[in-house]
């Protein structure tokens, strides 16, 4: 078919119509996101926030749909040629088939998370060994922005049936462990002491006793010794913040303060003993 023949036979009003539709379309996505955008903002920190993001992009693929579906109908052989294709009934079964399997399950998927809400925008979660933030729902996908500023998109059906871990939910506060190894020739309480001091000193760091434990000395932070693997002495600190990313930026920085004094006072981090088997092999 030559197209540029059949564009150039389309009547002037329906050109124009076809226009219209575009223009009342576009108009109408931009104004419903402005709208939503709005309330989106107007309601950081809301659990309202998930269900706005998701009508959101509802709302802008509904009004593409329709928009396509007028365009099409204002061309008469475009309409003849979607009205025959439609009407032959195993053609119909099939698509319908396919999108129940494909599209169709991530909207119902998407709802699903909605409704019931696993998750949240905004939200702290961890899937298949990444952590990120919940940044979006969409129709078809949910949007994840994880650590280094990367996007992951899984499809609404597939995350839905993932176990996840939300850190967000009911409660943020996060326990992050840290691992200190020192050597066998190191001062075994004075490593204790220092890794206690500069944990405990860190502004980040919350407080969960009971009046009771501290009128009892029991200190802030738990310094447990955890084995002697590897020819080392190893410690293991559970450290709390009031979300992950916190107890993350606080474990790293008690890291570098535990480093820095182990080295002013003469306590050696620990090295996995290596043992040369070569020469041990040809040793009579």
């Amino acid at each position: 078919m030559d197209w540029q023949a059949w564009l150039d036979r389309i009547p002037y009003n329906i050109a124009v119509n076809i226009l219209v539709v575009l223009l009342v379309a576009i108009a109408t996505n931009f104004t419903a996101r402005r709208l939503f955008e709005r309330n989106l903002r107007k309601a950081m920190n809301s659990e309202r926030r998930t269900g706005i993001a998701f009508l959101r992009n509802a709302v802008s693929a509904t009004i593409f749909v329709l928009g396509s579906v007028v365009i099409v109908y204002s061309i008469p052989p475009l309409r003849s040629l979607a009205v025959g294709f439609f009407a032959g009934a195993s053609i119909l079964a099939a698509i319908i088939g396919f999108a129940s399997q494909k599209a169709f399950s991530n909207i119902v998927s998407g709802i699903f998370i909605v409704l019931f809400k696993p998750f949240r925008v905004d939200d702290i979660i961890k899937i298949q060994g990444e952590i990120g933030t919940i940044e979006d729902i969409t129709l078809r996908h949910t949007v994840i922005r994880a650590l280094e500023n990367k996007r992951l998109i899984y499809p609404n059906s597939v995350i839905d049936t993932e176990p996840i871990i939300n850190w967000s939910i009911r409660d943020e506060t996060a326990q992050k462990f840290m691992f200190i190894s020192i050597d066998f020739e190191s001062d075994l309480k004075r490593a204790e002491s220092i890794i206690l001091e500069v944990a405990a000193a860190h502004k980040d760091l919350l407080d969960f006793r009971t009046e009771e434990e501290k009128a009892g000395g029991q200190p802030l932070v738990d310094v447990q010794l955890l084995d002697f693997n590897n020819s080392m002495v190893n410690f293991r600190v559970p450290l709390w913040a009031k979300d992950l990313p916190t107890a993350m930026r606080m474990t790293w920085d008690v890291q570098r303060g535990i480093k820095l004094r182990f080295q002013d006072e003469g306590i050696h981090l620990g090295r996995p003993s290596q043992v040369n088997y070569r020469s041990e092999a040809i040793m009579p």
